[in-house]
């Protein structure tokens, strides 16, 4: 009966952990956090731009 008691305790514990990292660091658990969503839209404003045709290989 102890050890369901101990397992059962050790359960809740790690539990209480991972949603205390889930809520203070979302990134580190695979979370998009505000950070990474103002980094994204950030990166969806910027324009793309072509890239340049000095790299091609139509040189003869």
């Amino acid at each position: 009966m102890s050890l369901i008691a101990s397992m059962t305790i050790f359960f809740i514990v790690v539990t209480m952990i991972f949603v205390a990292i889930a809520v203070f660091l979302p990134e580190w658990m695979g979370i998009t956090g505000k950070k990474a969503k103002k980094i994204i839209e950030e990166q969806q404003e910027k324009p793309l731009t072509p890239p340049s045709n000095s790299d091609t290989a139509d040189k003869n």
